[in-house]
């Protein structure tokens, strides 16, 4: 007996200690404040929000970069005249930004804005994400909002005081999840919010790894993982002062990608689970 159970205290240790993520490669420092990185896997394009040199201000000076997944910078100004650009989503050729009040749609194959959606209300549009029928979800991180766009109408779509700082935001088969201090899952039909874990510490980008885990950001500087509930921290650079802002995940390759804000680069790593 006493075999057995040290058996499965080893199996357990060695299965907890199995989580981490390795340094791959970063990109040259060409950037300008990137906050947000999304691959796009039927392009093969990694896009990079830059929030430019003046943040926070609707200066115009944000712009949107293309990179490789090798690390190459092949487009470094590809769409240009943003204010601050920040979570991106991607959805039949049009890829929507948020930018500090309103939600922009840029037409990937011109490159070229095509429609702009403000919202007077909004202190902090954040993250964004796509259902599968299309239907855009932002957060607004300096309040306890969601907003929405579908059917070409751009509103509040939900309120709760549960989602003060909302920011990360990843939607799959009709739940849209949502991270702050906590990961909710939120039922897009009902609007019930179910509370998944806390302990995330404030949560930028949220993408999901499969099992009903998740991977996580901190902006100061640390990536965590949930294991079935539990907070795992993988990566703290918060004392280098190497920000972790909005990642994106890549199933196929187990890559996440990192944008290191004030670094002015991107970092890319292996998760090895």
């Amino acid at each position: 007996m006493k075999i057995t159970i040290l058996l499965l205290l080893l199996a357990f240790t060695l299965s907890g200690s199995a989580q981490k993520l390795e340094k791959k490669w970063s990109t040259e420092k060409v950037l300008i404040t990137p906050e947000s990185v999304l691959y796009n896997s039927e392009l093969g394009i990694v896009f990079v929000a830059n929030m430019g040199e003046k943040r926070d201000v609707e200066s115009g000076d944000g712009f949107i970069s293309q990179m490789n997944l090798d690390g190459k910078i092949t487009n470094l100004k590809w769409l240009t005249g943003l204010n601050d650009p920040k979570g991106m989503a991607v959805w039949q050729g049009k890829l929507y930004v948020s930018d500090i009040n309103k939600l922009v749609v840029i037409d990937i194959k011109t490159a070229k804005v095509e429609k702009n959606y403000p919202m007077a209300d909004a202190k902090f549009l954040n993250d964004v994400t796509v259902c599968k029928n299309g239907m855009v979800f932002v957060s607004d991180s300096h309040d306890q909002h969601i907003y929405a766009l579908k059917d070409d109408e751009f509103s509040l779509w939900l309120i709760d005081e549960k989602l003060k700082g909302v920011n990360g935001l990843w939607a799959e088969l009709g739940k849209l999840y949502a991270g702050n201090g906590s990961v909710w899952e939120i039922d897009i039909e009902t609007k019930t919010l179910t509370e998944l874990f806390d302990g995330a510490g404030g949560i930028d980008g949220l993408e999901t790894i499969g099992n009903g885990n998740f991977i996580f950001s901190n902006w100061a500087g640390r990536i965590f993982v949930s294991d079935n509930g539990k907070v795992v921290k993988l990566v703290d650079t918060s004392e280098a002062k190497i920000n972790t802002a909005d990642l994106d995940y890549i199933p196929e390759k187990k890559m996440v990608l990192v944008p290191t804000f004030f670094g002015n680069s991107v970092d890319a790593y292996e998760l090895v689970w």
